[in-house]
């Protein structure tokens, strides 16, 4: 028995799915599934008696991609065109105040493969905290007072108690994680 998992952009002539699974001697013909792939390679492959295939697999290559998908929180850095050829690359930057993420398996590109747009882009989100939410803890910012504040991801900043206050849980320095900022309370 000879099998093999198809790539999205490949089907056989016996509609078996992804997976193909043929016995010895018979043949499977292949074709891309996308107006203007081109198969590279055998067209015709046939199962041996020692379950191998008579020539290697071939490939869909080729298609273009239409313009990039949205990013949530981010945009393309240049116009986006209406076409792109494969391995065409488009560049994303986040949104003021959101903070990209490159560590592996991000990037801050799409990369368009054989017709589908490949890559996966993360903005983490900034925090805001309110001057009416300090009010309700008992605490504003060790250095700017009373005044509403906007940071960005990892950004750390100092609390202090209210006049006449008293820290009661939480710690005053707290750091800002993809939008979210645990906030001290003083008594």
């Amino acid at each position: 028995m000879c099998v093999k998992y198809l790539p999205a952009n490949m089907r056989s002539d016996r509609d078996l799915g992804r997976e193909v699974s043929v016995r010895p001697g018979e043949t499977i013909t292949l074709s891309c599934d996308r107006e203007g792939l081109e198969l590279q390679g055998q067209r015709q492959i046939s199962c041996l008696a020692n379950g191998e295939w008579n020539a290697p697999f071939p490939k869909c290559a080729g298609g273009k991609c239409g313009p990039p998908p949205n990013v949530d929180f981010a945009d393309t850095i240049e116009m986006i065109k209406k076409e792109y050829d494969s391995e065409e690359r488009v560049e994303y930057i986040c949104f003021n105040k959101y903070t990209l993420v490159q560590d592996p398996p991000y990037t801050k590109y799409l990369t368009c493969e054989n017709g589908e747009w490949r890559g996966t882009i993360r903005c983490l989100k900034p925090c805001t905290v309110t001057v009416e939410e300090m009010d309700k803890r008992g605490i504003e910012l060790r250095w700017g007072g009373r005044q509403k504040i906007f940071v960005s991801h990892h950004d750390r900043v100092t609390f202090a108690c209210q006049r006449g206050k008293y820290l009661t849980v939480n710690e005053l320095i707290q750091i800002c994680n993809d939008g979210v900022l645990i906030l001290p309370q003083c008594e």
